[in-house]
């Protein structure tokens, strides 16, 4: 019986990330159980029938992979983009493998099946308008490709790629009197309920140690109780709920 990911948390996850990358880690971790190995998330660009190297927003391959791939020549006969570029609905590698090929397509698909013990998974076109935004591939040696795990890799693919859009796009701000590492950790055993003295235990300083990086937070958020740092740092996601 196969047991899904739980959306929920994985939801909650993004809901934390803070940067793209966490966000296929979360996904990646969550589809592994699944026999899923591999993800290669590309962003639709003018070139990408040509080359995928500056398209790719994130991939678990061998350093160095894409560039092979480019540098073979093998863009315009990759059939996982290809196709992924004018369909709607995700496809199975196993289908495309069953479709007409041309002898390159087939050394393509076979160099990529060999060198990341790929055998099957899906090519998931990413539409979050009306034009295709990216393409997020989902690869194993032999995944579960049920239609139930087909219709859940298609939702955390196009829920992800939103979510790792906005994280991209946000405009990067540094904030003012930005909290320390020691100021954050002594925030994050307060959101768990530890006393000075207990969090000194923890983090082996004295209680007084402490107090003083709570204290400094709380100026440097611009609140008066440590209650309120605490609400500060979970909402700018500083510190874990």
């Amino acid at each position: 019986m196969t047991v899904l990911p739980d959306v929920v948390e994985i939801s909650a996850q993004f809901g934390r990330a803070t940067s793209p990358a966490d966000i296929w880690r979360a996904v990646k971790a969550a589809v592994a159980p699944l026999g899923y190995e591999h993800i290669c998330v590309l962003a639709h660009q003018a070139d990408l029938r040509e080359r995928i190297t500056p398209a790719v927003l994130y991939f678990d391959a061998p350093q160095g992979f894409a560039d092979a791939l480019d540098r073979a020549g093998h863009g315009p006969n990759n059939p996982l983009v290809q196709r992924a570029l004018t369909r709607l609905e995700p496809l199975a590698i196993n289908e495309i493998w069953a479709a007409p090929l041309s002898d390159r397509q087939k050394r393509v698909l076979a160099f990529i099946s060999m060198s990341l013990n790929v055998r099957d998974g899906f090519t998931i076109p990413i539409r979050l308008d009306e034009t295709l935004d990216g393409i997020v591939m989902f690869g194993g040696l032999k995944p579960d490709t049920s239609a139930l795990v087909r219709s859940l890799l298609h939702l955390l693919a196009h829920c992800a790629f939103k979510r790792a859009r906005e994280l991209a796009e946000a405009p990067v701000r540094k904030k003012k009197g930005a909290l320390t590492t020691r100021e954050l950790e002594c925030l994050q055993w307060t959101a768990m309920g530890k006393t000075d003295a207990e969090i000194g235990t923890i983090l082996t300083i004295s209680a007084r140690t402490a107090r003083f990086h709570i204290e400094n937070a709380k100026r440097k958020f611009g609140v008066s109780t440590r209650i309120q740092a605490v609400a500060e740092a979970l909402k700018q996601r500083a510190i874990a709920a």
